[in-house]
């Protein structure tokens, strides 16, 4: 994957960012957009003024109309494609005795091209590394003090009221928060536009924090693991009540928590690197997502939507191991700040 590095001020950061996206194409905002819009930038004002900063060099570097950029930027949606499984070991079942992450990044392939590392430096902020495919955010990130996140979506509900769009809370969370309590309280603190599980961690513990637009639920680890798919554990809509779509959603996301909790439960020793390889390859539920050959045998959404890059996260080593596909074809290759 291409690495590129940010440093500076956070409006330097953002023009940069922005100069990259002077081709993006953005609807045009109408006058309840705009205002919804400028209701969300006021929450992301009194949470954290210099992101702010950021947009503005983002909207001077790609020269797009400002009231359709924030627009945009900050209130943006559509039905979500579910995707990604995430997990942690927490530090007592590990055979090193360090908390381990993985996971799988599943979106369409289309956007394989923009996949990139980034390095980002903010003045006044922690530095932190992240993996996206993404112009505004990224969903797996790791800081300097060693927090981690990593972003799953999760069924979407009706936006009512303004709220922190995902890259919004992931990009404040690795600049301000060192610790996994500072995390947890920032991220139970602030109104959540969208609906996302993000499971959060740093050297010595982890959460899941499941964030929607009605509130945050805290799920903690359950015999030191814990994960993360694209539904709410225990609160499952009853399937009567679901489209077919949604039914095949929520009973696919169901089968990959099952098999890591399944497979983890085969290693009585403990995780290990080896592992959470062997989940993030795993084909059975599958894990490891997508247009494996022979094409032939899966076809359909299959074919152009599956898993675009895997990673292994160590908080406790500041590192993140990136493999830049299917992890079951694709070496892991390390990345550090």
């Amino acid at each position: 994957m291409l690495l590129r590095t940010f440093e500076g001020t956070h409006y330097e950061i953002g023009y940069r960012l922005g100069r990259g996206l002077v081709t993006l194409n953005i609807p045009e905002s109408d006058s309840q957009g705009s205002e919804f819009a400028v209701q969300c930038e006021a929450i992301a004002r009194e949470v954290y003024p210099p992101i702010l900063e950021k947009v503005e060099g983002l909207i001077e570097g790609s020269r797009l109309s400002a009231q359709d950029f924030k627009t945009y930027f900050y209130t943006r949606g559509g039905p979500p494609q579910i995707g990604c499984t995430n997990l942690a070991i927490m530090p007592p079942y590990t055979k090193e005795g360090f908390l381990l992450l993985g996971g799988n990044y599943d979106w369409f392939y289309s956007a394989r091209e923009w996949r990139e590392v980034r390095v980002i430096r903010p003045q006044g902020a922690y530095s932190h590394i992240s993996v996206t495919h993404h112009w505004a955010g990224s969903p797996d990130a790791l800081n300097e003090r060693g927090a981690a996140v990593l972003l799953s979506v999760l069924p979407e509900r009706e936006v009512e009221k303004p709220g922190l769009q995902w890259h919004l809370v992931i990009d404040i969370l690795m600049e301000t928060c060192g610790r996994l309590e500072e995390a947890r309280e920032f991220i139970t603190s602030v109104p959540h536009l969208r609906a996302f599980n993000y499971l959060i961690a740093d050297e010595h513990q982890a959460i899941v924090a499941e964030a929607t637009p009605d509130g945050v639920l805290i799920r903690e680890p359950e015999d030191g693991l814990l994960v993360a798919t694209n539904h709410l554990p225990g609160r499952e809509f009853p399937e009567e009540a679901l489209t077919e779509i949604e039914r095949l959603r929520q009973r696919r996301s169901l089968t990959r928590y099952k098999r890591v909790h399944q497979m983890m439960g085969e290693r009585p020793r403990g995780g290990d690197l080896e592992a959470v390889k062997a989940i993030l390859r795993d084909h059975e539920a599958p894990v490891c997502r997508g247009d494996h050959p022979p094409v032939e045998e899966r076809g359909g959404f299959d074919s152009v939507f599956g898993t675009i890059w895997s990673l292994i996260c160590q908080p406790g080593r500041r590192e993140i191991l990136l493999a830049a596909g299917h992890p079951c074809n694709s070496e892991y290759e390390r990345c550090s700040l």
